[in-house]
C-alpha cells in the first residue's frame, strides 16, 4: 500500500510540476502594440544613409501611448515619454540636424518624460588591478573618449510583432587627439510584452521596458596602459524638480535561476519612479561577458558610480535638448545627473585578455520589476521540503495499518 501511494503521490506532483510551471504570470501581464519608424517623414538626403539612425517607436497600450525616440546617429540617446493613446511625435528635420533646441515636440504634453545619453566612455589604467574607475584619477591612467567621436553606422533595423530591434557599430574613434580600430556596437531591443530575455543575463523586461547590449570587441587600449579597463558615462534627464537626485538602489536576491551566481540587481531610479512608480529608470544586473559564448566562466562584475550633478551643456546639439531644450537651464522641473559603469574586478586579466566586453541593461518607465522565484523554483523547493515530511507521513501510516492487522490476527488465533 506505501508504495502504491508514493507512486500516485510523485505522479501527481510531476503533473503539477509541468504543467504548472509555463503558466507563470510575469508583471501585471500588460501588453502593447509596437510600430516603429525610421528617420520618420524625413526627407533629406542625410535620411537616406546608414549614418543617420533616429528611430521612432510607438508603444500603445489601452490607455495610453509610451513613446521611445532613439538616435543612434552620434551620441546614443533615447528619449521616453508616457502620453494620452492619441499623442503623435512631430520632428522638423531641418531644426533637428542643425542642432536646434525645441525641434522635436509631441502633439499633447506628455504626463511625463525621461532621457538617456551615453555620453563618455573612459579608458582607465586599472595599475592596481582593483577594478575601481575614478573620474578624478591621475590623468596619466585616465582617457576620456566621447561618444560623438565614434564613427556609427547603423547595422539593423528590424521590427517584429511584439518588438523592434535597432543596432549601430562604431568601426573606429577619432577626435584628432585619440585614435582607435576597433568596435563598438549598441543594440537596441523594444518590447510589448513581458519576458526574460533569451540571453544571459537573461534580464527580466516588461511592455514599458527597451533592453540595450553594448559590446567592446578588440577596441585598441592605449599603448601607454598596461592594464586598460572601460567604463560608461550616462547623462540622464527625467521630469523630475532639479533639486531631486536620482536613487542608486542595490537590491540582494536569493533567486539565480535566470543567471546562475548573480544574486543582486541594480537599479537607478528617478524621484518619480523610486517614490510612485511612475517615473523612469535603469536596471541591470551587476555582471558582464567576456567572450562572445555568454557563460559564468567567461564573466566579471561590473562596480557603479554616481549620481553626481552634470551640467546641461552635455546635453548640447543632442537628442535631449531638442526636444527639453530651454527647460534644461530655465525650468525648475528637469533633472540631469549623471551615472557612471564600470566592467571589471581584480584577477579577470583585464580587457587585454580577450579583448571583448558585453554588457546589457535595460531602460524603462515605472518601477523596475523584481526578480522573484518562478513557479517552477517554488514547486521544487516544496517538493524538496514536503516530500520527506510526507515519506514520513506515510510511513507512519503503513506501520500503523500494520499494527492494526497484526492486533486483528491476534484476537482471531486467540479466540
Amino acid at each position: 500500500m506505501a508504495v502504491h501511494s508514493l507512486h500516485f503521490v510523485l505522479k501527481l506532483l510531476t503533473v503539477v510540476l509541468l504543467t504548472a510551471a509555463p503558466c507563470l504570470p510575469l508583471g501585471d501581464g500588460l501588453e502593447r502594440r509596437i510600430s516603429s519608424e525610421l528617420n520618420p517623414h524625413c526627407t533629406l538626403a542625410q535620411c537616406n544613409t546608414s549614418h543617420y539612425s533616429v528611430v521612432y517607436v510607438k508603444a500603445e497600450g489601452p490607455n495610453d501611448t509610451l513613446h521611445y525616440v532613439w538616435d543612434l546617429t552620434a551620441k546614443p540617446s533615447v528619449l521616453l515619454a508616457l502620453t494620452d493613446k492619441d499623442s503623435n511625435l512631430t520632428i522638423d528635420w531641418r531644426a533637428f540636424i542643425d542642432g536646434e533646441d525645441g525641434s522635436l515636440t509631441f502633439s499633447t504634453d506628455p504626463f511625463y518624460s525621461f532621457g538617456i545619453i551615453i555620453d563618455k566612455v573612459w579608458e582607465f589604467n586599472d595599475v592596481n588591478d582593483t577594478g575601481m574607475f575614478r573620474a578624478d584619477m591621475n590623468s596619466s591612467y585616465i582617457k576620456e573618449l566621447d561618444t560623438q567621436f565614434f564613427n556609427w553606422n547603423r547595422t539593423q533595423f528590424r521590427e517584429e510583432e511584439k518588438s523592434m530591434v535597432l543596432t549601430a557599430e562604431a568601426s573606429g574613434y577619432n577626435d584628432s587627439v585619440v585614435t582607435k580600430n576597433g568596435t563598438l556596437r549598441v543594440e537596441v531591443e523594444v518590447f510589448g510584452f513581458n519576458d526574460h530575455s533569451e540571453n544571459l543575463p537573461h534580464l527580466l523586461h516588461t511592455s514599458n521596458t527597451t533592453q540595450v547590449d553594448m559590446v567592446f570587441d578588440r577596441l585598441t587600449t592605449d599603448p601607454s596602459f598596461n592594464n586598460s579597463r572601460f567604463a560608461v558615462e550616462f547623462v540622464i534627464v527625467s521630469q523630475d524638480q532639479r533639486n531631486g537626485t536620482m536613487i542608486v538602489d542595490v537590491r540582494k536576491s536569493l533567486d539565480d535561476e535566470h543567471t546562475p551566481g548573480v544574486f543582486t540587481l541594480v537599479d537607478v531610479e528617478s524621484p518619480s519612479s523610486h517614490s510612485h512608480s511612475s517615473g523612469g529608470y535603469l536596471q541591470w544586473k551587476p555582471v558582464a561577458y567576456l567572450a562572445q559564448n555568454r557563460d559564468i566562466s567567461n564573466s566579471t562584475v561590473t562596480n557603479v558610480y554616481g549620481p553626481v550633478k552634470s551640467p546641461p551643456k552635455a546635453l548640447d546639439s543632442s537628442l535631449l535638448s531638442a526636444y527639453y531644450g530651454s527647460q534644461l537651464t530655465n525650468g525648475s522641473q528637469t533633472l540631469v545627473q549623471a551615472v557612471t559603469v564600470s566592467f571589471g574586478e581584480a584577477d579577470d586579466g583585464f580587457y587585454k585578455k580577450t579583448k571583448y566586453t558585453s554588457w546589457t541593461f535595460a531602460i524603462g518607465y515605472g518601477k523596475p520589476p523584481n526578480e522573484d522565484f518562478s513557479l517552477l523554483v517554488i514547486l521544487v523547493i516544496s517538493i524538496g521540503l514536503g516530500l520527506p515530511a510526507l515519506l514520513v507521513v506515510i510511513s507512519g501510516i503503513v506501520m500503523s495499518i500494520r499494527k492494526i492487522s497484526q492486533n486483528k490476527d491476534d484476537l482471531l488465533l486467540s479466540s
